[in-house]
C-alpha cells in the first residue's frame, strides 16, 4: 500500500525547512510519503494523512492537529513521566509513543497502516471507525470507582469487577496499558493487568479524563447493553473452563469478548452508515488500531463462523460464548462440534428471562 505521514515538530528544528522530508529513512517502503512539518505548515496541508503524528507540541495545538487528521491514524508523542499531558487526549489520539519519536518506530506504524488496510472493510467504514472519539463512560461506573479510590487499601481486583462493567472504560484503559509509551514488552491481555501496570493514580485520571469527555450524540447505550457484555464476558470464562483452556487463554478470549461488545457499541453510536461492518470486524480494527498483536483480532476474525473456528480453541470459545446466549437448539453442524468436545449436555442454555421466572 502507499500512504503520507506527517510528522509534526515544535519547535521545528532550526536547521531544517518543514516540508517533504529528504532525508527520509530507508524503512519507508515504495509509495510511503514522509513530510516534516511545525504546526502552522500542517495546518495549511491537506487534512487526513494516512498517519498523523504529533510530537512536541504545545497542549493548546494538539486539539486543532487531531481535527486535521480526523480520518488518520493518530499518534501522540509525550515526554516522560508526564501523563496529565497524555490523558485529555486519550479518546483523539489512538497510539503514544515517548517524545521525542525514534525513526526506528516509523515501520511499526506502517506495519499498523497496513494490517488495517488488510482487514479490507469499505473506505467509508475505515474513515468512521478512524473518526471515532468519545464514547461516553456510564455515570454508575465513574461513581463506583470514586468511592473505592478513596480507600488507599482497595483491592485491584475489586477495581477490575467494576472497571469491566463498562465497555468504553475498560477498553480506554488496555488502550493506554498497551501504547509503546507505557514501556510495556507484551500485551496487557486483562483489565486487572492494565490496573497493576498502570497504577491507581494514572487509573484516576482517566477515569476524570473520559467522565468529562463530550457525550456521544445519539448516544443510546443502556444498562441492557452493558449486562450482555458482562454476560460474554462470564460465558467465555466457563466455556473456556470446559473447553480445558488456561487462564492467559481465558484472559485473552474476555478481551476479545470485550472489543466485540466494543465494536457493537461503535456501530450503534456512529453517526454515518457502517452498515457493511459488523460488531467483530469494528472490533478488530480497533485492537489493530490501537497496536495490539494480530493474534486477537484474528480471534475476533475468526469466531464469526462455525466453519472458521470450529479447530481453533480460543476463537471456538468465543464463538459458543455467543451462541450460548442465544438459548437456540444448535443446528446439525454445531451439534457436531459440541458432541465432539463433549459439551452437548450443556446446550440447549435456559432463557435469560424464561416465562414464569
Amino acid at each position: 500500500m502507499s500512504g503520507q505521514i506527517y510528522w509534526i515538530c515544535e519547535p521545528y528544528p532550526a536547521d531544517d525547512q518543514p516540508g517533504m522530508a529528504d532525508d527520509s529513512p530507508p524503512q519507508l517502503p515504495a509509495g510511503w510519503t514522509l513530510f516534516r512539518f511545525d504546526t502552522a505548515q500542517a495546518l495549511q496541508s491537506q487534512p487526513s494523512p494516512t498517519l498523523l503524528i504529533v510530537d512536541q507540541l504545545q497542549q493548546q495545538a494538539v486539539a486543532e492537529l487531531a481535527v486535521l487528521g480526523s480520518q488518520s491514524i493518530r499518534v501522540l508523542t509525550v515526554p516522560d513521566c508526564q501523563d496529565e499531558q497524555l490523558l485529555p487526549y486519550i479518546a483523539d489520539f489512538h497510539l503514544f509513543y515517548p517524545q521525542p519519536l525514534q525513526l526506528q518506530a516509523l515501520p511499526q506504524l506502517m506495519q499498523i497502516a497496513q494490517a488495517l488496510a488488510a482487514l479490507k472493510l469499505p473506505p467509508a467504514c475505515h474513515q468512521q471507525l478512524l473518526a471515532c472519539t468519545h464514547l461516553p463512560v456510564i455515570p454508575p461506573v465513574i461513581q463506583q470507582l470514586q468511592q473505592l479510590l478513596l480507600d488507599p487499601d482497595v483491592r485491584i481486583d475489586r477495581l477490575a469487577a467494576v472497571i469491566e462493567q463498562d465497555l468504553v472504560l475498560s477498553a480506554r484503559l488496555l488502550q493506554l496499558a498497551n501504547s509503546a509509551y507505557m514501556g510495556f514488552n507484551h500485551d496487557t491481555a486483562s483489565v486487572q493487568m492494565a490496573i497493576s501496570r498502570l497504577g491507581l493514580s494514572l487509573l484516576y485520571g482517566l477515569l476524570l479524563a473520559l467522565s468529562v469527555a463530550p457525550a456521544l450524540a445519539g448516544d443510546n447505550r443502556t444498562t441492557d447493553s452493558e449486562l450482555a457484555s458482562l454476560r460474554l464476558a462470564s460465558s467465555c470464562r466457563q466455556v473456556g473452563q470446559w473447553l480445558g483452556l488456561d487462564n492467559a487463554a481465558l484472559e485473552q478470549i474476555v478481551v476479545a469478548a470485550l472489543f466485540h461488545q466494543l465494536g457493537m457499541a461503535l456501530l450503534q453510536g456512529a453517526t454515518g452508515d457502517i452498515s457493511a461492518v459488523d460488531p467483530a470486524q469494528a472490533g478488530a480494527f480497533m485492537l489493530t488500531l490501537w497496536g495490539f498483536a494480530p493474534g486477537l483480532a484474528d480471534l475476533l476474525l475468526q469466531q464469526q463462523a462455525l466453519a472458521t473456528c470450529a479447530d481453533r480453541p480460543l476463537a471456538l470459545c468465543l464463538y459458543l460464548a455467543r451462541q450460548r446466549q442465544t438459548a437456540t437448539t444448535p443446528d446439525a453442524a454445531l451439534d457436531a462440534v459440541l458432541t465432539a468436545r463433549g459439551l452437548r449436555a450443556y446446550w440447549p442454555a435456559a432463557p435469560a428471562n424464561p416465562v414464569g421466572g
